[in-house]
């Protein structure tokens, strides 16, 4: 039995080691880097291979393979372009939102001169009423003469309506400005000069008719 299990026994000893201490699998260690910029419409890759310490690199730009320099240089140049490109647009940007503050300040000054405007001719329109003329308190305790209360509605508001509708060249304020400091306080002093006059119709009218129809005024 010894002899006829020996031959088996040697080929699995002679087996063994070929099994045990063969030649280990051949292992490769590969490290890959990749970068991709668009700038300027140009599309710029780097790419970057490592295989078993050795190192290959390479550069292309819209696809077709270049010199590092090369490359280096058209990137160099898209990103100064991307910037000066990213400068003009702050800088139109910054010049909109100015037009658009001095459009603002234009459409503001345009606004609060029609309101006085509209309210200098709504105080005008109550010396309509022709039975008011012969009672008219021109003094100086309301601040008009007559030539001047005259001028209001023949000269100042149409100068004033000229003054609403011009553009305002380059945002220039001043013409409405100006016309605003000279409408201001007309509408009160105009409320003042009516309450004047009613009240010296009041006093010197003795027409009943008259003074009843003075009510319908006041």
């Amino acid at each position: 039995m010894k002899i006829r299990f020996f031959p088996f026994i040697l080929l699995v000893l002679l087996f063994f080691p070929a099994v045990t201490f063969g030649a280990l699998p051949e292992v490769e260690e590969l490290c890959v880097y990749y970068k991709k910029e668009t700038l300027d419409g140009k599309t710029f890759v780097f790419r970057e291979d490592i295989a078993n310490g050795v190192k290959k690199q390479v550069w292309s730009i819209d696809g077709q393979s270049v010199a590092y320099d090369e490359y280096e240089e058209a990137i160099l140049d898209a990103e100064r372009e991307v910037r000066k490109q990213e400068r003009r647009a702050q800088a139109e940007r910054r010049e909109e939102r100015q037009k658009g503050r001095l459009v603002a300040r234009i459409e503001l000054h345009k606004k609060v001169l029609r309101l006085m405007i509209d309210q200098i001719e709504n105080s005008l329109k109550k010396f309509d009423d022709h039975r008011l003329v012969p009672f008219l308190a021109f003094n100086e305790s309301v601040g008009f003469s007559q030539e001047e209360f005259e001028s209001i509605e023949q000269e100042l508001l149409k100068e004033a309506k000229r003054v609403l509708f011009t553009d305002g060249q380059e945002g220039d304020t001043s013409p409405f400005v100006t016309m605003i400091n000279r409408l201001d306080g007309l509408s009160e002093r105009l409320h003042g000069l009516f309450q004047k006059t009613v009240d010296n119709a009041i006093k010197l009218c003795d027409d009943t008719r008259m003074l009843k129809s003075l009510l319908e005024v006041v």
